[in-house]
């Protein structure tokens, strides 16, 4: 949905990396006859590394990366794994019911994963990729592995790398489990100098609590953690744990706070830190409600708390968004316009819409109650979102991820959202369930979703329920509106930034919709295009269809797996071939003539003649079927007439709305008052439209249709923007 698979782009790279996975499968199950050298491998990696430091920041970098064959998590306790060891990994295997014991020799290495080098105990040596960690931003690699780090890979998966190395690779995080300093599993080889009876649970907490001073929150855990190891008391039990909400909330580890504050049960005496960093939680996750009494009960209790009170103020905002639907969109479009990224403060409302099965297509959204057009549907804040700076032309480096198993590419925003998603899953595992209901085709992931008390979250699961249900998106729909009315097209845009809207997950596809989305942010509004009554399915078009031949549109949504049968496509599928290119002939004719708009030699009789005879082609009505290769040059004679004849401007503004299926009277500068019946297609073009309605009947005195026309402009805009605060600022009424 506004999402461009890359693919096909990149279909020789794919060609070539499944012919050499083919080879390596030839060799399955085989150990590696020759081993490069331990010292050769550590200088080749630094070498690397040097390389990739020297390049940073002189040019554009795209970090490319082959999804594997999907492949399940390991859910088998490591109590009943057995250990294993480099030298008897097997080639292109999977070592299910086995474990491997590792430790970091190398600095980190950050491309699309995170690779380094490992030893294991009898000091052999292996490349080890990490994948679906972090951004750089968000946590540096070498807070995730560096030199030292010792991990246990679960089921180790040992393969042919894209460099024609062998080495180990692990897309499911759950299948990495590091082993802290004081573990008591940690090699006695491997462990810190200082041994663990030397350390009280005092002295780890005050090096946990200087590490929150630096923000070093990840070792600030670790170290906290370490402390609970020593047999501390309830009493010191709680303060550590407390400590460490704190570190929690600040690693995005919402779940994990509420457990660590023992919520919701804070005990007789509870605490206004333990409580405030509960209600933050809650905030987080977005459980308004919650967060709300929390805070009731904080300030209650505790009311010289004024940072209470500034948060409880906030949830308020939350709450009353989230129940009435009632947003300050000009300040939700300010925020779009300065946040980078985008990411909004707000609340999801779900409106008079709920999910049921539909028929020859899953699961669908239906209207619990009639609506009117323009009316609030939902206006949901994103699960996830990834966001890319269109903007940006400089150094920049990107990620690109092509399955071998589906053919399609991942790129930037796309490539980077199946990491935002796995790792918010498996920080809050308490968000998973409503993500792992929406439609994945059919994959089948493991039944279970912990293991050793640690969230399983399936990766390739994952990727087919984004590829499925992800949304492309401007920063702001406003921007989009504004450069289409700049650049007079009508050519689809496919957005960098994307992300998974929940509730809108379950609109389903038809070319001509009865709903529209827009975004502002990471908020996507969606608008009734039309009156609708209760129990009507809300759709909207995944692509549109552009008079396009039903072959050319069915391949435009084959990535769905689904044929669309709306009105559009029945019509496209019974139009014969001939008549598509009559069209395209007569199209190529209006553009050609289009050249001339506004000179005095543009041959509006001709042009209008080859409008009509492209009108002719059609069959069925335009109330069923929009004419949408008509609409844009039609709008081209509203503007060339709407500064010179009246009646013309008018009467092609009036074809324009009958072209796009609208029902109305009044379209003319007769006394018949203006009005629409019944609203036909939406597009960014039809504000324009109106507004040069309102203008002529000004001109010809009409001030009641003037009123109309400025009232339609409105709720056209607001239907396409999301909102109608900017339409003075951007239309100038």
């Amino acid at each position: 949905m506004d999402v461009h698979d890359v693919g096909k782009d990149y279909a020789q790279i794919l060609s070539r990396q499944k012919q050499m996975l083919q080879e390596a499968k030839k060799r399955q199950g085989q150990r590696p006859q020759h081993w490069r050298g331990r010292d050769e491998m550590y200088m080749s990696f630094m070498m690397a590394i040097m390389g990739r430091t020297t390049q940073k920041g002189e040019t554009n970098m795209v970090h490319t990366s082959f999804v594997p064959p999907s492949y399940l998590p390991c859910s088998t306790p490591l109590a009943a794994l057995q250990p294993i060891n480099i030298r008897e990994l097997r080639v292109e295997t999977h070592h299910r019911g086995t474990y491997l014991m590792v430790r970091a020799i190398t600095p980190p290495s950050r491309m699309t994963g995170i690779m380094v080098l490992v030893e294991d105990e009898r000091e052999h040596v292996v490349m080890l990729q990490l994948y679906q960690q972090d951004s750089e931003m968000t946590r540096a690699a070498k807070d995730i592995v560096n030199v030292g780090t010792v991990m246990i890979l679960k089921e180790p998966f040992f393969k042919l790398m894209a460099s024609g190395e062998y080495g180990l690779r692990v897309d499911h995080l759950a299948d990495v489990v590091e082993i802290g300093d004081y573990d008591p599993r940690r090699p006695i080889r491997w462990r810190p100098r200082v041994l663990d009876e030397e350390r009280t649970v005092e002295s780890l907490k005050l090096d946990g609590n200087e590490a929150v001073s630096d923000r070093n929150y990840w070792r600030a855990i670790q170290l906290y953690t370490a402390a609970l190891l020593q047999c501390p008391t309830v009493h010191e039990t709680q303060i550590v744990k407390r400590n460490r909400a704190l570190a929690l909330l600040k690693t995005g580890q919402f779940d994990a706070v509420l457990s660590d504050v023992n919520y919701p049960d804070f005990g007789a005496h509870p605490s206004d830190k333990a409580m405030f960093r509960a209600a933050e939680a809650l905030y987080e996750l977005r459980r308004y409600d919650e967060a709300h009494k929390v805070l009731e009960l904080l300030v209650s209790s505790f009311p010289s708390n004024a940072r209470a009170q500034e948060v409880l103020k906030r949830v308020r905002s939350r709450c009353g968004e989230q129940s009435s639907g009632n947003y300050n969109f000009k300040r939700l479009q300010e925020q779009a316009q300065k946040l980078r990224p985008p990411r909004l403060e707000h609340a999801t409302y779900v409106g008079p819409v709920e999910v049921r099965q539909a028929a020859g297509k899953g699961r669908g959204l239906f209207l619990t109650q009639g609506v009117r057009t323009g009316d609030l549907l939902v206006c949901e804040k994103a699960f996830s979102y990834a966001w890319v700076d269109d903007r940006d032309q400089g150094s920049s480096t990107s990620s690109l991820l092509l399955s071998i198993d589906t053919g399609r590419g991942f790129a930037g925003g796309q490539a980077d959202l199946i990491s935002t998603i796995v790792q918010t899953i498996h920080r809050n595992p308490s968000l998973g369930n409503d993500f792992r209901a929406l439609h994945h085709g059919d994959y089948e992931s493991v039944k279970t979703f912990t293991v050793d008390d640690t969230p399983i979250v399936d990766t390739f699961l994952v990727e087919g329920i984004m590829s499925y249900n992800v949304f492309g998106c401007p920063d702001s729909s406003l921007n989009t509106h504004k450069d289409v009315l700049a650049n007079m097209s009508k050519q689809p845009a496919y957005f960098g930034s994307c992300g998974i809207w929940l509730q809108a997950s379950y609109l389903n596809h038809s070319c001509v919709g009865n709903v529209r989305r827009s975004f502002i942010g990471d908020m996507m509004v969606v608008r009734a295009c039309r009156n609708l009554a209760a129990d009507t399915e809300l759709t909207f078009a995944y692509h549109s269809p552009d008079g396009i031949s039903f072959k050319e549109l069915q391949e435009k949504l084959r990535s769905w797996e689904f044929t669309c049968n709306c009105a559009m496509c029945n019509d496209a599928r019974e139009t014969k071939s001939a008549v598509f290119v009559e069209r395209k002939r007569l199209q190529a004719q209006l553009k050609q003539l289009c050249g001339l708009l506004g000179s005095r030699t543009f041959p509006t009789k001709k042009f209008e003649r080859l409008l009509n005879a492209l009108d002719a082609t059609y069959v069925r009505p335009a109330t069923e079927v929009p004419r949408l290769m008509l609409w844009d040059p039609q709008i081209l004679l509203v503007r060339f007439y709407s500064s010179t004849e009246a009646g013309k401007c008018m009467e092609w503004i009036s074809k324009v709305l009958s072209t796009l299926g609208f029902v109305f009277v009044g379209a003319d500068l007769s006394n018949t008052p203006f009005a629409i019946d019944i609203w036909g297609l939406v597009i960014d073009h039809l504000v324009e439209v109106f507004v040069h309605a309102m203008t002529v009947f000004i001109s010809s005195r009409l001030f009641n249709d003037s009123k109309k026309a400025e009232e339609y402009a409105k709720m056209a805009y607001k239907i396409v923007v999301g909102e109608d605060c900017s339409f003075k600022s951007v239309h100038g009424i």
